[in-house]
């Protein structure tokens, strides 16, 4: 949530100079079309996209009977005569979804939904939210565009770089963390099959040992507990906040690192409690950033304001703030609003003698300096991060490999008796509660709490960032079902298996993601980078036409709020009008989002 950045320079546009720099006059094979396909890379991943081509032309490109040349041209921006002049070839071109929207409402991209339903191409392996993203129908003058569920296919995906939780795994080990790495899903199997019993937490303290083997230490209670970290599961906010506090010195004389938390954004805490910071009214758009109306986790199928929901999905803010008397409805368990998870999400920056809100410390688990994330990590200063796999993952695996790994990002998740106990003032006073410990008067089983069948746990739901491949409409149209032959090649399951090699993205689709991930080394958990992905969205600069819609609101959050300078009040009370404004001044209505 901050100013729109070039975090990765796509084909998008190039300045007048470089106009049309790829197209060259390399001899297409005769009997075959030739089209070209510009993108940036760097010195590590050219070879791979070169290797993409050179099978496509060797194998399938034969069949098709077209021929692919490839164009590396660093320094691309996003000008529009990219797609204003004029090239006797076919151009497919690299985008992401961060500037998508701006061109795809001035109608410079290739529908592609005819091809989609006339090929083979099965979409049923890429995420929803992914293909969504790629979705848009543009309006006419002073209407509407749409985007997302249903639309025109403007782009394919191409991969994905998602959220995820990286963490040193010196600095668990010397606060006394075991680390298992089971999923939720196949817990309970393999606590039958091997005799254990971890319950399904990301981070619990247990006062018996679940399974032989594992090394007790004190908690900052002062008990003698199992702590357990499994990196397949996602911790819950209290369990973030406390695994942060055990790794903060501060709070554990013990911990290798000065802090144990650092990330920048709020996708994950929200988006889990079916929140964001917009939300449509049916009318328009609303900044909902720190909207106070709980939300709703449907435990059994229900109708709210005329839509269904089944059971585990969240009530979307539409039908919640038009469904008269929704918190008497049967079926629903009242979840956090979305202010309550920003809330969470800010004291987790802000230092014990800064205030989230009046009477509102925070949590002090964080470094002053909130930039520079990886760098920190890397020096050993902060002992888990968020940040994002393709920025960091081959930089990581180049200097500190051995030393780190990845773990989901936190989910909203209740356990049956809660998660934490007081025993002092404050934060310092909060503890977790232990498992097989007694609270008044009742043992803590460390129980998921079900409704109606039903585990209360928020969406997995954390910020993706997706690339794709578009057609330039100003490129020659006799081309455009040859370039997307390669498209459709590219983007799948043969392609997609070419671009794992670049070890920066996430392949789009689900099977190759969890295996091919899973290839590039068994010492690292691959598999959370893998099925964050499958759980992924478009973060908020990629929401409307222009992520400029943003920087009204975004510059006081990131400089001021989360370093502790304004409390939330002072934050709506400088911002509130104008993000307000952003949101109503968009011309893009989503759909199937939230």
């Amino acid at each position: 949530m901050k100013k729109i950045t070039r975090i990765l320079a796509v084909a998008v546009g190039v300045s007048a100079a470089l106009s049309f720099a790829g197209c060259q006059t390399e001899t297409v094979p005769e009997g075959r079309v030739g089209i070209e396909f510009w993108y940036e890379a760097d010195i590590n991943t050219n070879p791979t996209f070169y290797e993409l081509v050179r099978t496509y032309n060797d194998t399938q490109g034969a069949e098709d009977g077209v021929y692919v040349s490839p164009s590396m041209i660093n320094g691309i921006g996003d000008e529009r005569n990219t797609y204003e002049g004029s090239c006797d070839a076919s151009v497919v071109m690299i985008t992401n979804d961060e500037v998508f929207k701006g061109f795809a409402v001035d109608g410079l991209f290739v529908d592609m939904s005819d091809y989609l339903a006339e090929s083979n191409f099965d979409t049923s392996d890429i995420p929803e939210a992914v293909l969504n993203s790629c979705r848009l129908t543009v309006g006419g003058s002073g209407e509407k565009s749409y985007a997302g569920a249903g639309q025109e296919l403007l782009a394919m995906p191409f991969g994905t770089s998602t959220s995820v939780l990286f963490y040193n795994k010196s600095h668990f080990d010397a606060v006394g963390i075991n680390v298992i790495s089971v999923a939720g899903d196949e817990l309970e199997e393999y606590n039958a099959a091997n005799g254990t019993s971890f319950a399904p937490h990301g981070y619990a303290e247990y006062l018996t040992a679940p399974a032989d083997g594992l090394t007790a230490s004190a908690n900052l209670a002062g008990q003698t507990v199992y702590k357990v970290f499994n990196n397949r599961i996602p911790t819950n906010w209290e369990e973030m906040r406390h695994l942060a506090k055990m790794l903060t010195k501060r709070y554990n004389s013990t911990s290798m690192s000065t802090y144990g938390y650092l990330g920048e954004y709020w996708f994950q805490y929200g988006w889990s409690v079916g929140g964001d910071c917009i939300g449509y009214d049916g009318e328009k758009y609303n900044f909902t950033l720190f909207d106070e109306t709980p939300n709703y986790l449907a435990t059994q199928a229900v109708t709210v304001n005329g839509n269904e929901y089944a059971a585990g999905e969240i009530v979307s803010y539409e039908d919640k703030v038009n469904q008269e008397g929704i918190e008497n409805m049967d079926g629903l368990h009242e979840l956090p609003s979305q202010y309550d998870a920003v809330l969470e999400f800010v004291r987790l920056s802000n230092a014990t003698n800064e205030e989230a809100e009046p009477g509102v410390p925070g949590y002090g688990v964080t470094p002053e300096t909130l930039t520079s994330i990886s760098a920190q990590f890397m020096s050993g200063t902060v002992a888990m991060i968020l940040e994002t796999y393709a920025n960091n993952i081959n930089t990581l695996n180049r200097t500190i490999r051995g030393q780190f790994d990845m773990a989901p990002l936190t989910q909203y998740r209740e356990y049956v008796g809660g998660s934490i106990y007081q025993s002092g003032s404050g934060f310092a006073g909060e503890h977790l509660k232990v498992i097989g410990a007694t609270y008044d008067g009742e043992v803590y089983t460390g129980e998921l709490l079900y409704e109606n069948d039903t585990p209360v746990v928020g969406a997995r739901d954390v910020m993706t960032r997706v690339f794709q491949l578009v057609i330039p409409k100003n490129s020659d149209p006799a081309k455009y079902d040859a370039a997307w032959k390669f498209i459709s090649w590219a983007a799948g399951e043969e392609g997609q298996a070419i671009m794992l090699k670049t070890g920066r993205w996430e392949p789009n689709q689900d099977t190759l993601a969890y295996e091919g991930l899973a290839q590039q080394g068994t010492d690292i958990n691959y598999w959370a980078a893998a099925d964050a992905s499958r759980h992924g969205d478009i973060g908020d600069w990629s929401y409307f036409e222009s992520g400029e819609w943003v920087n009204d609101w975004a510059s006081d959050f990131n400089s001021h709020l989360r370093t502790g300078s304004m409390t939330i009040t002072e934050y709506l009370d400088g911002n509130g009008t104008a993000a307000q404004a952003a949101c109503e001044a968009t011309n893009i209505v989503i759909l199937g989002r939230r």
